[in-house]
């Protein structure tokens, strides 16, 4: 079947597809196809369903087992939850989902339900070669991705004059916003030479992202360097990022869901010009080996002499790693591979595209 003439069905994000995995993931590639899809709803008829994280994982896995090669079922996984092992937080997350109305069946073990879905669909995306050594045990079709953010950014940096302090930006959820405290003892020995800028969420949720929630800048208590809080907005995001000098990603090391997070957004930051100072995991690693640069830091003392050096560094030292990182970025990074696998999932499905 040609997927241009199936009726599709896309469990995303949102209902809405507003939300960013939406825009710059199957939706921004539908665009670009010319696909006409609608949200899956598990009552109706299709002949393809791309289903997501947040879609009825447990619900659209059992239809599949049902309606066998009627119905062709695309999985994916863009984040490694198949790190979260423990037993308690697996079986917790199963009944939410179903108690909360995110499955449609109930789903005792969510890390079984993950399993489940991947032996089931005829092809898994997911974000990072880990992911996809993992997802091989039990489907041999996987096509690993990433997000396309050409919808979302405006233009990059052109200016890279710096003030008397170093302009220093985090952007992020704000369910990523506690990474920033493993630099929090490093940012305040440099003080007196840097400025931090976050934008993100002004709430943050402690539970399920819609329960208990707290502002965001609790987060950032007892970070004590000049602090600036920027709401995320879509229209204004790019600007707040571009009108610091450097860009930086620290990642929980110990927390493997962090650990194993795909390189999305060390690549937007390149792609809107900027120099970036990120931590030591596998995505960013193979990213940085892809541009030439050597931008990781492992732990603290790594931070402080990385930090020390662009503190250090000349406008045109910036400026050249921040141009080298986006040349990089625009051409591994681009439109055109962004939908080729796209492409290349819905073939290993069995799809003509």
């Amino acid at each position: 079947m040609r997927l241009a003439d199936a009726r599709i069905g896309y469990a995303g994000y949102s209902r809405d597809f507003s939300a960013p995995g939406d825009r710059r993931r199957f939706a921004a590639y539908a665009r670009a196809r010319g696909l006409a899809f609608e949200y899956a709803e598990i009552e109706r008829d299709y002949d393809v369903v791309l289903v997501t994280h947040n879609g009825d994982i447990a619900g659209w896995t059992e239809r599949k087992r049902r309606a066998g090669s009627r119905l062709k079922l695309i999985f994916e996984l863009a984040d490694s939850y198949f790190t979260r092992t423990a037993i308690a937080g697996r079986y917790l997350k199963g009944a939410a989902r179903y108690l909360l109305g995110t499955d449609s069946r109930p789903s005792i073990d969510f890390l079984e339900s993950l399993i489940g879905a991947c032996r089931e669909a005829d092809a898994v995306i997911c974000s990072t070669e880990e992911q996809a050594a993992t997802i091989r045990r039990y489907n041999s079709k996987v096509v690993t991705s990433f997000d396309w953010f050409g919808g979302d950014l405006g233009p990059p940096k052109a200016d890279y004059r710096r003030g008397a302090k170093l302009r220093l930006v985090w952007e992020g959820q704000s369910t990523t916003l506690a990474n920033l405290r493993t630099v929090k003892e490093v940012l305040n020995e440099l003080r007196d030479s840097i400025e931090l800028h976050v934008v993100s969420d002004p709430l943050v949720y402690r539970y399920f992202g819609r329960f208990l929630p707290h502002a965001s800048t609790d987060l950032l208590r007892g970070i004590e360097c000049d602090v600036r809080f920027h709401p995320w907005e879509r229209a204004s995001f790019s600007q707040h990022i571009t009108n610091a000098d450097v860009a930086i990603v620290p990642i929980d090391l110990t927390d493997a869901f962090a650990r194993g997070k795909p390189e999305n957004k060390l690549v937007m930051l390149w792609q809107l010009g900027m120099p970036v100072l990120a931590s030591d995991t596998p995505a960013y690693r193979r990213a940085m080996a892809g541009a030439g640069l050597d931008q990781l830091c492992g732990d603290s003392a790594d931070w402080r002499a990385a930090l020390a050096r662009m503190i250090g560094a000349s406008d045109s030292g910036r400026e050249s790693i921040g141009r080298e990182a986006r040349a990089f970025s625009e051409r591994a990074y681009s439109r055109e591979e962004f939908a080729r696998r796209f492409d290349d999932a819905f073939t290993a499905a069995g799809l003509t595209v």
